[in-house]
This record gives C-alpha cells, sequence and structure tokens, in this order.
C-alpha cells in the first residue's frame, strides 16, 4: 500500500483557528486521496510573537501574521505564491479580499499568503441588556466617556488590555488621530503618542479592573456567560460569539468607536496561510491553500465550521449573516477602512518588546512622555 503524502500544517489555538481548516483538509483530502494533511496548534501569544523560523523547517503550511512579510522575504521563509499560483487567479482573490486583507500579505511584489481569515478590533456588546437599559453605543471616542457615565454600577465596559491588545488598541488610536502614516523614520510622533497614552489611562479609570489582564477571548467567555460586561469598544471580533449556542448569551458586534477627523477604523488583524520553503509537496500545499482561499469554499465549509472567512462574497452572504447574527456586514466598514501595520524587518521584535514596555509603564503609571520616549529608543536598537 502506497504511504499517503504528509503535510503538516500549524493553526492557532482557538476553534475559529482550527477548525475550518480540519474541516477543509478533510474535504481536500476526498479530491487528493494521497494527501494527509495534519494539523498541530499554537496559543493564540505564539500565533503572534513565535518566529516563522521556528516553523518552517517542521511545518509545510504556516498561519500567518501579516506584519512578518519584511522578515520572510529578508530570510527566503516562504514561497512566493505569484510563482505557482496564476496572475489571473491571484487578481480574483485581491478582488474578493475584505478590505486590504490580500494587500497585507504582499511585501515588495511577492505575495506571501492567502487571507483565509479577516479581522480588526470592531465593538463587541449585549444588544439584550443595552435595549434593556436603554442605552445607544457611542460612534466616535469622544462619546464613550458619556457613555461611562450612563452605566448602571452592576455593569460594566471592559477592553482586552494585555501587552498585545495595548498595543493594537494603542496603535488604532494613533492611527485615528494621526492616519495611516503616523510612524516615519522609525518613531511615533512623541505628542501623538503622550495623547494616547494620557487618553488610554482616562479610560481605564471607567474599565472593568481586570482589563489590563485580559485578552478578546476572555473578555467574551465572560460576556457571553454572564451579565456583567455589556460593551467592549475595541477587540477582534470572532464570529463564534454571536453565532446562536455557542455560549449562553449571544454577543453582538459592530464598528468600533472613531475619529470623525480621520478615515481610519482600526487596525487591520486576520490570518493568512503561507507554505514554507522548506515544503516538499508545494505543488499540493499551493493547490490547498488556493481551494481555502476560494469564494466558495469561504463561503461554505469554513464559515459553517467556525471559520471568519477572509473573502467578500463570504461577508456578503445572506446564510452567513442569518449564521452570525450580522457579524460580517455589521462591522464590514470597519475592515474596509482597517490600518495596516508596518511590515518591514525588524518590526516582529519591535511590536513584541514594544507591546511590553507600553504595559508594564500603564501598570506602574509611569509618565506617557518617558514611555515614548522609552519606545522610540526601542524602535531605532533594532535593525
Amino acid at each position: 500500500m502506497t504511504q499517503p503524502i504528509v503535510i503538516k500544517g500549524m493553526a492557532w489555538d482557538h476553534p475559529r483557528g482550527y477548525e475550518p481548516l480540519r474541516a477543509t483538509s478533510a474535504a481536500f483530502s476526498k479530491m487528493h486521496p494521497e494527501v494527509d494533511l495534519q494539523w498541530d496548534i499554537r496559543s493564540l501569544k505564539e500565533f503572534g510573537d513565535m518566529p516563522i523560523e521556528d516553523l518552517i523547517e517542521t511545518y509545510d503550511l504556516i498561519t500567518i501574521d501579516h506584519p512578518y512579510m519584511g522578515q520572510a522575504f529578508a530570510n527566503k521563509l516562504l514561497l512566493p505564491l505569484e510563482k505557482s499560483i496564476s496572475e489571473k487567479n491571484l487578481g480574483t482573490l485581491k478582488e474578493q479580499s475584505v478590505g486590504p486583507s490580500f494587500e497585507s500579505y504582499m511585501y515588495k511584489g511577492h505575495q506571501f499568503a492567502l487571507p483565509v481569515d479577516a479581522a480588526a478590533l470592531v465593538a463587541a456588546f449585549r444588544n439584550d441588556l443595552l435595549l434593556q437599559l436603554n442605552l445607544k453605543l457611542p460612534k466616535t471616542r469622544t462619546g464613550l466617556f458619556d457613555f461611562y457615565k450612563k452605566i448602571p454600577n452592576t455593569h460594566k465596559v471592559a477592553w482586552p488590555l494585555c501587552a498585545t491588545d495595548l498595543w493594537c488598541t494603542f496603535l488604532t488610536l494613533c492611527a485615528q488621530d494621526a492616519g495611516r502614516d503616523f510612524i516615519k523614520d522609525r518613531a511615533i510622533e512623541k505628542r501623538l503618542g503622550t495623547q494616547i497614552l494620557d487618553e488610554l489611562k482616562q479610560h481605564l479609570e471607567h474599565l472593568h479592573q481586570e482589563s489590563i489582564h485580559w485578552n478578546p477571548i476572555q473578555i467574551l467567555d465572560r460576556m457571553g456567560a454572564d451579565d456583567e460586561i455589556i460593551y467592549a469598544p475595541f477587540l477582534f471580533g470572532y464570529t463564534n460569539y454571536s453565532r446562536s449556542g455557542y455560549t449562553k448569551n449571544s454577543v453582538d458586534f459592530g464598528n468600533s468607536p472613531i475619529n470623525p477627523k480621520t478615515d481610519v477604523s482600526t487596525i487591520l488583524g486576520g490570518v493568512g496561510l503561507a507554505i514554507s520553503t522548506h515544503c516538499k509537496h508545494q505543488d499540493l500545499a499551493v493547490a490547498y491553500i488556493n481551494y481555502v482561499a476560494s469564494a466558495e469554499i469561504q463561503e461554505g465549509i469554513y464559515t459553517e465550521n467556525g471559520g471568519q472567512p477572509g473573502n467578500l462574497k463570504a461577508w456578503q452572504s445572506k446564510a452567513n449573516n442569518t449564521l452570525c447574527n450580522n457579524f460580517f456586514s455589521n462591522t464590514l466598514t470597519t475592515m474596509e477602512k482597517a490600518y495596516v501595520r508596518p511590515q518591514h524587518r525588524g518590526w516582529n521584535a519591535f511590536q513584541e518588546q514594544g507591546a511590553d514596555l507600553l504595559h508594564k509603564g500603564l501598570l506602574n503609571n509611569t509618565p506617557s512622555d518617558e514611555i515614548i520616549k522609552n519606545l522610540n529608543q526601542l524602535y531605532q536598537s533594532i535593525s
């Protein structure tokens, strides 16, 4: 009996991360019986921080965050997909991308991943409780402070502000106030950064006390389990929580508060599916990721199995919006206007260390201008 061709992949540890990949792998293997697709998982933090170099020799398929593109290019870690997928097919996937998702995996003319999962910071809320309390959600950041005053003591607002998510929120607010190009010459303008940190300190006075330690999943789990947290204005959305029966209470999602003076919503997240340069069966690996990224699979199998697709047709699907309580239609504006992080080599090291620096600064109530000074010094020190 012929031994199967094993293709190993690394997913991330949430049903949204691994369930749709397992489902699409099973469907792909029915068409290609000679292929055995196997998935391991890593934590959400490892997904954002673990260097690709630690994975490419063991895994053929890697779920990846878009800021890794510069590192991947410099160290020749990932397969440039334009060499294996037709220009026409890539053009179609680009047209069908949710917001800037497709382009976020492009670097110096090379496409290093296909967007199979799309996300940005959005607002999560318990609509049933807001209706009971006759509360309307704020559309702008300044309106948040008025909203806090209207909430009874029995309820709370929470933001995920553990180091990784604090970093994403900080960059979001900078981009909302100063536009997408607020980072210049590897520095964040001191006055801008100081103002944003001062604002975050003001918000912390009104938030659930555990916000500074929580990630999005922890907050969404709490919103789904009990009635204490009624609103989270900035967190990465998960369609799972808007699906009937996933948690005790259904969580609704919408666009985050903005600064109406700029055309920027929030920071782009999501997941790309990439192929290691060490992959021995690149043709089959390419066939699989092309299959997963296609509109038909994204709209069907991928979403049906807990996925949060990267294809616009899946976001516009009436069936998918019914399945997910209009998660897609209610957050699409945020996706279309999302801010894309830098991709240059060294950004990931800066991102990981910078997030910890900001977090420790807030925990210790370090003066905001001192935090920004230290942050910029760190940025300049990383090549």
